[in-house]
């Protein structure tokens, strides 16, 4: 029998071997026939079919383990991954945005009220107000913050967290622009408003935080008090060239309504997306409505809400009137408020880091007294020499208003869940701000009285050391 010639192969050709017949193995075989393929004039055609062949058993491959996942009840899981991994794309997009809300809440927390120190004077002439009247000014939005504090849990419940502190940015917008209408009348209309819509803000904030950052609530309470901080450090610090760019302190006071708009867009959008989703926004991201841990003691409330009171005084005498004080002692009016951005500035980082540092410290003590200590020596310059060292008194200060984040830091560590955390801040709060309202009228009033601030000044000496004693003991509860 006369064998048939290979394709390719001249008939009467001798037979050319089979490079790795004697290697054995499929793969051997394949490769070698490959070869031959490609010295004939057919490698294309055999590595097209080759590469062919490989996608159709992928393909084959994958079904046949979508089929076998199928006939073993597999598809439910292949199916619950894929909804897995959306619903982690949608929750860290909404906690990207409490992020941003939180944020940009903080940041409106204090530029109406600091804004309107350095420009204080100018108002008063204009408007024929002195130090005792300006003062009643400065201490309105206190008496706010202490009566609606008590209201400010109720309407988060009533209407969600998040939609409560959207509508208070539009009323603090319509506040902030009601005040730089014309007359004395309009300017304590818009100051109320203002107070009564930080006031929900002050309150809220904490819990909002402590449930939608439950495990990071140090880091998130240093993060939005350094928003608070910096709010007030930019709105001292562009006042007077604000005043100056736009020829009267009316509009500079009414451009940082576009800011508290600004912030509530993220927040609305929150509280959209808890409703739904079928979540309350005034209730636990987990899904629970109860609180951890006991009930908290009026001892502990009380000391807490006296410590908040103090470091609060300190805060809004030295807002109230450091301009004001160092103008008097000779700096340059364009150049006073720039001691206050300062205080701000400094507050900034020691306010990040205050929180963070006393939560993990086996105790917040000693952070309390280093916060006291500080304000003390800061006034205690001020008393002694003013115009001397200005930034320096400054920079003091703005080392005690860390006490503010601690004071925040010490309430949210206390409450064992968020209705805990908005019913203590509201008592703290409302008990706090009502103490420290008495803070920049005092001082505007002994400043008419005696005609210096030395007095004045020789007061929060005496009211930091106390804060630092009430510190130290909260601290210990």
């Amino acid at each position: 029998m006369v064998d048939e010639p290979v394709v390719g192969q001249a008939a009467g050709a001798p037979d050319e071997p089979i490079p790795g017949a004697g290697r054995g193995g499929r793969g051997a075989v394949a490769q070698d026939v490959e070869e031959l393929a490609v010295r004939n004039g057919a490698g294309p055609v055999v590595r097209d079919a080759k590469e062919s062949a490989l996608q159709e058993g992928r393909g084959a491959a994958v079904r046949g383990v979508r089929g076998l996942a199928a006939r073993n009840g597999g598809a439910p899981a292949v199916r619950d991954a894929r909804g897995s991994a959306v619903h982690d794309g949608r929750a860290a997009g909404a906690a990207a945005l409490a992020v941003v809300a939180v944020v940009a809440l903080a940041l409106n927390l204090r530029p109406a009220l600091a804004g309107f120190s350095p420009l204080a004077g100018e108002a008063g002439a204009e408007l024929g107000l002195g130090a005792g009247a300006l003062s009643l000014v400065t201490t309105l939005p206190l008496l706010c913050f202490g009566v609606f504090a008590l209201l400010a849990p109720a309407l988060g419940r009533r209407f969600g967290t998040e939609r409560t502190l959207a509508a208070s940015m539009l009323l603090l917008a319509a506040g902030i622009l009601l005040r730089g209408a014309a007359g004395t009348v309009a300017l304590i209309c818009g100051t109320v408003l203002v107070g009564v819509a930080i006031a929900i803000g002050n309150v809220l904030l904490p819990g909002m935080v402590k449930r939608r950052f439950s495990g990071r609530t140090g880091v998130m309470t240093g993060v939005y008090a350094a928003a608070i901080g910096g709010g007030a450090m930019f709105a001292a610090a562009l006042a007077k060239p604000l005043d100056g760019l736009t020829h009267g302190w009316r509009t500079s006071l009414a451009v940082w309504a576009l800011p508290a708009l600004a912030a509530a867009v993220p927040l609305a959008l929150l509280g959209r997306s808890a409703t739904g989703s079928g979540v309350t926004s005034g209730a636990p991201a987990d899904g629970s409505t109860a609180d951890r841990g006991g009930a908290i003691g009026w001892r502990t409330a009380g000391t807490l809400a006296a410590y908040f009171g103090l470091q609060s005084i300190v805060f809004y005498v030295v807002l109230a009137w450091l301009p004001r004080v160092l103008t008097e002692a000779g700096t340059a009016p364009a150049e006073a408020g720039l001691p206050l951005s300062l205080v701000q500035l400094v507050g900034l980082p020691v306010g990040l880091a205050v929180p963070v540092l006393a939560r993990t410290s086996r105790s917040q003590a000693w952070y309390a007294v280093a916060c006291g200590a500080a304000s003390a020596l800061g006034f205690t310059g001020l008393l002694v020499a003013p115009g001397a060292a200005p930034y320096a008194w400054a920079f003091l200060l703005g080392l005690g208003i860390a006490a503010f984040p601690l004071a925040l830091a010490m309430v949210t560590a206390r409450a064992g869940g968020p209705a805990q955390a908005d019913r203590l801040s509201s008592v703290v709060q409302s008990c706090g701000y009502l103490m420290s309202a008495a803070g920049p009228l005092a001082a505007g009033l002994l400043r008419d009285v005696t005609g210096t601030w030395t007095a004045s000044l020789a007061v929060m000496v005496v009211v930091a050391a106390l804060m630092a004693l009430l510190g130290w003991l909260a601290a210990r509860l």
